[in-house]
């Protein structure tokens, strides 16, 4: 991992640093013979692309553009940006200052942002929302300190993600659409642990079969739906009984658990002691 990384243990990069927006951001289309040449940058200058393909030069180094594509651009950079005639780019972009607050006097002051210009986003699920929310609010984000405050936590935000991103790009490749789905069937379990789970009714909104998703999960996470729900049903609980006055009867059948020796059962499987040793537990002040 890089200095200055963002990982276990790794500093938060940004202590000491306030972002501002910079007037120009928003969202584009390019249009059909758009090309982009602008002198060398003032400030910073987020720039994402939503769609499209075509080709960015920073100081000389070629990148390619494509959807996922995120760059950051520096003062003085010397940038220029095609696209392909056939596939339009769309983009975000949002100018910005940094400045080095950590003294008030500005001595000693130290960009936390790397070399590196560009990082392709994998995971634009999470952080597409981010950016657009980002745009909408620079159009009124110097109106009102409250405001200027909220837009440098949000940029900070998304900052750390893109050096997590950069971080992780020479790891294998992870499809991040499975991780959506199975966290999306975690959540559905969970809304409903204290009844009788329906394996189809719980993937119904992924629109696949639950043998398919359970053969999924599995793959993934080493767990069949079953063993999932299984596992959320014994660690909620774990927190029933070492954070609530219920009887350890009372847990199973919440849990939708008719046989208390099952429930005991798997319970101490998962949690090597028995649910009433889990209730001592808690009453002399501990936690499982």
């Amino acid at each position: 991992m890089r200095d200055g990384a963002i990982g276990e243990g790794a500093s938060w990069p940004w202590t000491g640093y306030r972002l501002a927006i910079n007037g120009n951001s928003g969202k584009a289309r390019c249009e059909p013979n758009w090309s982009w040449q602008p002198l060398p940058l003032p400030d910073y200058d987020l720039w994402y692309a939503v769609k499209g393909q075509g080709e960015m030069r920073i100081n000389g180094t070629r990148h390619e553009v494509r959807p996922g594509a995120c760059f950051i651009f520096r003062p003085g950079d010397v940038v220029e940006a095609s696209q392909h005639q056939d596939r339009p780019l769309t983009v975000l972009y949002c100018h910005f200052l940094l400045a080095d607050e950590s003294d008030g006097s500005g001595n000693g002051w130290r960009d936390p942002l790397p070399e590196q210009r560009c990082v392709y986003i994998r995971d634009t699920y999470r952080l597409e929302p981010l950016l657009h929310q980002l745009v909408d609010m620079s159009a009124w984000a110097e109106e009102e300190e409250a405001n200027g405050t909220e837009f440098d936590l949000l940029l900070k935000l998304i900052l750390t993600r893109w050096l997590k991103e950069m971080d992780r790009q020479h790891e294998p490749a992870r499809d991040y659409y499975v991780d959506r789905l199975i966290q999306a069937v975690h959540n559905e379990i969970r809304f409903r642990l204290t009844e009788v789970i329906d394996y189809d009714e719980v993937v119904a909104q992924s629109g696949l079969s639950a043998r398919y998703v359970s053969s999924l999960m599995k793959r993934h996470t080493g767990l069949t739906l079953k063993e999932t729900i299984t596992k959320l049903r014994m660690e909620r609980a774990a927190h029933l009984l070492g954070e609530t006055s219920m009887s350890v009867t009372e847990v199973a059948e919440a849990l939708a658990y008719s046989d208390i020796y099952t429930f005991s059962k798997l319970f101490k499987r998962y949690h090597g002691c028995s649910p009433s040793e889990a209730r001592r537990l808690r009453t002399g002040g501990a936690r499982l």
